[in-house]
């Protein structure tokens, strides 16, 4: 997965950007006046477009600034320092559809946990590699395929990725941004999550979740005290000073009471 993944990042192919039409989305995007960062650019608007030259090796490592900026700082930290990764197979749901939902979209399977080279051919090809990212106006639906969900601790961010009309919209605290795509990067993506496709079944039905974790071996207690003494915050005591007294000269010690 990760060589095929690696060879489509420089892929060229016809530029497309999101334009919701949010008639057959879900209720959380059908507001297009509310989401206005799904829409193309606007003609002469060169607030979002991207610079798709210069970057430096280095960069590649990192989330590309034009992504960075447009997202939180908490949701950023969280897809760069991913925990576990899970992937979902997830589409538009209807007003009676009944099966689980992720994000306001119907989840349709499940397909798997990345590994660390999965995690980091899809971060790389979504987050760091600029020439991948499209800016030219198109309209197309977005049309919910999966659903890239990156968990640190106990939070997380989803990323949902769109085809054919290519993008991937970041999740994260009630807010998404959009951003867009070329399209060979995100179907090559998309085929490589969805090859080992099973059907969903809810961990919570059956008290799967853990609220927190409990080591069950030494290797295991190794790395829950490891990570808590990475976050653990020292402070520093300060002595509390004793306060000073006025000074018996001065205006410090100036008496206004007048003699009777």
């Amino acid at each position: 997965m990760k060589k095929k993944l690696l060879m489509i990042l420089g892929i060229c192919a016809f530029p497309l950007i999101v334009r919701a039409e949010m008639d057959n989305t879900p209720a959380a995007l059908r507001d297009v006046s509310g989401f206005s960062d799904i829409l193309p650019i606007a003609e002469g608007d060169d607030s979002m477009v991207l610079s798709l030259s210069g970057v430096s090796k280095s960069d590649h490592e990192n989330i590309i600034p034009f992504i960075k900026s447009s997202i939180s700082e908490v949701s950023a930290n969280i897809i760069s320092n991913p925990e576990q990764v899970f992937c979902y197979q997830v589409g538009k749901r209807a007003k009676a559809d009944k099966r689980y939902t992720l994000d306001g979209f119907a989840v349709k399977g499940f397909c798997g946990e990345l590994d660390k080279g999965a995690i980091s051919t899809t971060y790389s090809a979504l987050f760091t590699q600029s020439p991948n990212i499209i800016t030219t106006p198109a309209q197309c639906k977005i049309e919910p395929r999966l659903i890239v969900r990156f968990v640190r601790g106990v939070d997380y961010a989803d990323v949902l990725l769109s085809s054919p009309c290519p993008s991937f919209t970041v999740f994260y605290g009630g807010k998404y941004k959009a951003f867009n795509i070329k399209l060979g990067v995100i179907d090559d993506i998309i085929k490589q999550l969805s090859e080992k496709t099973e059907a969903f079944h809810s961990p919570a039905l059956i008290k799967k979740t853990v609220a927190n974790a409990e080591a069950t071996s030494a290797e295991e207690s190794e790395t829950l005290e490891k990570k808590q003494r990475e976050n653990a915050v020292v402070k520093e005591e300060k002595e509390e000073k004793p306060q000073e007294s006025a000074p018996k000269s001065g205006w410090g010690n100036i008496n206004l009471k007048f003699k009777k």
